[in-house]
């Protein structure tokens, strides 16, 4: 194999593919990346063995050819070239990687494709087109809520659910849920499946490098089998085994009922829960939120610090008071898009349902904390 190509497209395609290196194994080739050439391109592809990321480069293909490559020392050995040049790359006969850039010259040891674990071929026919912004939008609105608990597996993905052209997610962990829906499904489309955080991060990044708006109009192509999710877009493809069990009954969670309503100025709300968490520093440390005739109060303490806020609101209901995790409170509001929040509440130890006023495409619940 013979290939040349800019130091800067060689170095962005491995550090595309670096989240699939599995950093803790037992199996050493898969601290390394594959590199082949196909039909004049350059690809290059890493797995974990649970995720696997597969992409193109733009590259003057000399001779064809494949082999793997220990990531880490060829990624120090990229960033340490001259920017600007261009790379030769080669491969003998005994599996030695030959690297030249300018008058500099390395010598790798590789392993051959044989050694690698086969990435699972995108499925065309079963995938669908979405808009990227929208579904990462999506994504964003919902992973934040995901569990990191390891005990708890199925909690540590997002729930998707397609049905009559509506795709739904979700995510908790247990204290809290995002929910989010919008019409971006095929009619067609009937799944529910839960798709790991790491890759959903991972395509959030590919969409930050290609910097990628909400409001994009770009088409991402997303295949779902019944135990594996995959994303294409631009030169890159991403898969991903979808995680086994089964997601808890989150309507159950959501209130229906809402014996207090109030609407508060989503950025104000923020910007006041914001100063009160200083002072709620405190291992498991709550903001108290009172509600009284026309203005919401929230406040918090800690050994050393005191806070205490008000905000005018349209409320003439009786005295109430509950507590919440500011995070939990400031993760919500952060993705509420509207100018106004709906915050609906029953008892102080009732979930409390936090929504964009004017419209119903997100809901957020709190459970409070006891005061």
């Amino acid at each position: 194999m013979k290939i040349h190509c800019s130091k800067e497209e060689l170095a962005q395609g491995v550090q595309t593919i670096q989240s699939a290196l599995s950093a803790r194994t037992t199996l050493p080739i898969l601290l390394n990346f594959l590199l082949e050439t196909e039909s004049s391109k350059v690809k290059v592809v890493s797995t974990d063995l649970e995720m696997g990321v597969k992409h193109y480069i733009g590259a003057e293909v000399e001779s064809d050819g494949s082999i793997t490559i220990p990531a880490k020392k060829f990624s120090d050995i990229l960033h340490s070239l001259p920017d600007g040049h261009e790379v030769e790359l080669s491969v003998d006969a005994g599996g030695k990687v030959q690297l030249k850039c300018g008058r500099s010259r390395f010598g790798i040891i590789g392993a051959p494709k044989s050694e690698y674990p086969i990435l699972p071929e995108f499925n065309k026919q079963n995938a669908f087109e979405m808009q990227s912004g929208m579904l990462g939008e999506m994504v964003k609105k919902t992973i934040f809520a995901a569990s990191t608990d390891e005990t708890r597996h199925v909690l540590n993905g997002v729930f998707w659910s397609a049905k009559k052209g509506v795709l739904e997610m979700v995510a908790t962990d247990g204290r809290r849920l995002a929910v989010t829906a919008q019409k971006a499904a095929p009619k067609d489309k009937d799944f529910h499946v839960i798709v790991p955080t790491k890759i959903l991060s991972e395509f959030l990044r590919l969409l930050s490098h290609y910097d990628v708006k909400a409001d994009s109009t770009e088409k991402i192509l997303v295949g779902v089998t019944d135990n594996q999710i995959a994303f294409q877009f631009k030169e890159t493809t991403l898969l991903s085994r979808l995680v086994g069990g089964s997601f808890p009954h989150y309507e159950q969670v959501i209130p229906t009922k809402k014996d207090i309503s109030v609407i508060v100025d989503t950025k104000e709300f923020l910007a006041v829960t914001k100063r009160a968490a200083l002072c709620a520093v405190d291992r498991g440390g709550s903001v108290k939120c009172a509600l009284a005739k026309g203005a919401l109060q929230v406040t918090a303490s800690s050994q050393n610090l005191e806070f205490s806020d008000e905000i005018a609101i349209d409320y003439s209901g009786g005295d109430f008071q509950v507590a919440f995790n500011p995070q939990f409170v400031m993760d919500a509001l952060k993705h509420i898009d509207s100018e106004k929040t709906s915050i609906g509440l029953t008892t102080p130890v009732n979930p409390a349902l936090f929504e964009p006023v004017g419209s119903g495409e997100y809901r957020f619940v709190v459970m409070p904390m006891r005061i």
